[in-house]
């Protein structure tokens, strides 16, 4: 996920992705029959810095019902082996309290609340070699013994980004994945088996969205594309993608939701079997950031164009927002505003 004093704002002159061959169109015979069934949207809302007591009191009566915690980062070295931290903390040095604030955002209102730990994001790609030279498995152990376990977390949001403003082209972002892709999808599926009613997210930008996740991107080491290595018996082991619609994913001049319909569900459409993702709707959560010129009112209309363009099949799956700190003074219009927008389409 980027971090708005880290990420170069030229960032959205990159990675266009040219129009792909047309796909038919065609409304699958399910879909009628599984608006019903449909999971509660999503409301995710990322946090970049502390979790305290004032932020638990803003945060607890929103509409917002996942927290993804941004975040944590590993280093490896042969003496000293894996280290993690949280924020800049090592583990140990964590506040007390931070369980207590996590357990009552979870818990402690009217609506449960779903909370991942985020790893990686812009310029820490080193988080991903740490946790290959250390040994994925023994990573997970790891992270679950130091963090996601003691802080009673429901999973992880795995953010694999470049490091460099040079990297930040189309071939520096396949080169990132064709290095570090087996060592995501090993991550993925190796968290599941170990903690099968737990998440697993991850957060592309959209056009690696489109490139690597819709389609076969040809990463090496991956069969086919990441949503097709992750496939599982139940499903697939990505619960949904955290797709950034901005900075360098706002997919200018095409519209969000143009982008979304054709480069992101018409293929996965194709791939159903494949993927194990009947409803790929409800796996793609369109991303935003207040500060990227995207107010409360913008996101909104983005989202009933959305679910205009999915009419029909059913509507999008949710959104997600980068993050806590930009909204801190109004979550709760903003929680409550993108509830409603995912509602309607009008």
């Amino acid at each position: 996920m980027i971090s708005s004093l880290l990420e170069p704002r030229h960032r959205r002159d990159f990675l266009r992705i040219g129009a792909s061959a047309a796909v038919g169109l065609v409304v699958p015979s399910w879909a009628s029959g599984t608006r019903a069934s449909r999971p509660p949207a999503r409301r995710i809302l990322y946090i970049a810095g502390h979790v305290d007591r004032p932020l638990v009191d803003r945060l607890g009566p929103t509409g917002f019902n996942v927290g993804i915690l941004a975040f944590l980062y590993a280093r490896y070295s042969a003496q000293h082996g894996l280290r993690l931290s949280y924020n800049g903390v090592a583990p140990s040095r964590l506040p007390r309290a931070l369980a207590a604030h996590l357990r009552r955002l979870r818990h402690g209102y009217d609506e449960p609340k779903t909370f991942l730990i985020s790893l990686g994001g812009w310029g820490n790609r080193a988080t991903f070699e740490a946790i290959r030279s250390a040994g994925v498995e023994r990573s997970l152990a790891q992270i679950e013994r130091e963090i996601t376990g003691p802080l009673g977390l429901d999973g992880l949001d795995l953010d694999l980004e470049p490091s460099t403003a040079a990297e930040n082209t189309p071939a520096g972002w396949h080169a990132v994945h064709d290095d570090l892709g087996t060592t995501l999808v090993e991550l993925t599926n190796r968290y599941m088996r170990r903690h099968p009613g737990h998440v697993v997210t991850h957060a592309p930008i959209a056009s690696v969205a489109a490139r690597l996740y819709a389609r076969n991107g040809h990463v090496r080491g991956v069969p086919g594309s990441l949503f097709e290595a992750t496939r599982s018996p139940r499903g697939n082991n990505i619960a949904w993608l955290n797709v950034q619609f901005y900075e360098a994913g706002d997919p200018k001049p095409t519209s969000i939701p143009e982008f979304y319909r054709d480069q992101l569900v018409r293929p996965m459409l194709t791939q159903r079997a494949s993927t194990g993702i009947p409803r790929p709707w409800e796996a793609l959560i369109p991303g935003f950031e207040p500060r990227y010129h995207q107010s409360l009112p913008v996101c909104e209309q983005a989202l009933r164009a959305l679910n205009r363009t999915l009419a029909p099949w059913g509507s999008v799956g949710g959104v997600f927002l980068w993050q806590y700190g930009q909204i801190a003074a109004t979550v709760g219009t903003w929680g409550a505003g993108l509830q409603q927008a995912l509602l309607t389409s009008t």
